[in-house]
């Protein structure tokens, strides 16, 4: 007993630490004039890895795709952008339900703020107890805020039943999520809620339908360069039930 209430102690002690060691969010250069990419940290498995998201600048503010991986740096992340471009976020796109991605949508739609996810996503959300989004995505037809236009697109399951992805038209930039591994990756990450037999088939359709891109954001670690795609079919071609 004296044993287990030393462990729990422990445990209590070493939680804020952990927690308190995860990096703060990077902002990366920006991609095109008015796409950035930003990376954000956690942990899974014992081991730190970044996620990938992006934000998009228009007339009418920024447009967030995906929130930082740590609740606690939602807001620091929008002060950074409003101090850095002047303008508010004015809406959040998830790319699926995930703490990486849709996160917690309550903190923005309590400040108001639009949040967008597909009713796949909502239900899987709602399931885990989590907040919804105030509004639903409009799979494969064009959004146009502020001069700037973005497509959401769903290919099929892989990573998730919900996985979704944007295409950027004006940039032919595709930010893939965690549909799509990095070619830095060794194996196909947490699969617990992945349909890996329908993976492949979803990413040749990404690679079909999306051939004209110049650049596929991965959902985690290295995104620059190319070879995200094919890497991502290499694994799911060495690991076919995702172990």
């Amino acid at each position: 007993m004296k044993k287990s209430i030393q462990l729990l102690m422990m445990s209590m002690f070493l939680s804020p630490l952990m927690n308190a060691q995860i990096k703060d969010f990077v902002i990366e250069p920006p991609i095109k004039p008015n796409l950035y990419i930003y990376k954000s940290f956690g942990v899974f498995g014992g081991r730190e890895y970044s996620a990938n998201a992006a934000y998009l600048i228009t007339k009418k503010g920024v447009v967030l795709f995906d929130v930082p991986w740590p609740k606690e740096q939602y807001q620091t992340l929008m002060d950074t952008i409003k101090k850095r471009h002047n303008l508010p976020v004015i809406a959040v796109f998830a790319t699926h339900s995930h703490d990486d991605r849709a996160g917690d949508l309550s903190f923005y739609n309590n400040k108001g703020i639009k949040t967008f996810a597909t009713a796949k996503t909502n239900e899987l959300l709602k399931k885990d107890g989590k907040a919804t989004s105030t509004d639903i995505i409009k799979v494969g037809k064009p959004y146009k805020i502020g001069g700037e236009e973005f497509v959401v697109d769903f290919l099929g399951e892989g990573h998730t039943v919900d996985n979704v992805v944007v295409w950027f038209p004006k940039y032919k930039v595709l930010d893939g999520g965690c549909l799509v591994k990095s070619r830095t990756a060794t194996d196909l990450g947490f699969t617990g809620e992945a349909n890996v037999a329908q993976w492949p088939q979803t990413m040749e359709k990404l690679k079909s339908k999306y051939s004209q891109a110049t650049l596929i954001i991965p959902g985690h670690d290295e995104w620059k360069g190319g070879g995200h795609v094919e890497h991502t079919l290499d694994l799911l071609n060495k690991n076919p039930k995702g172990n």
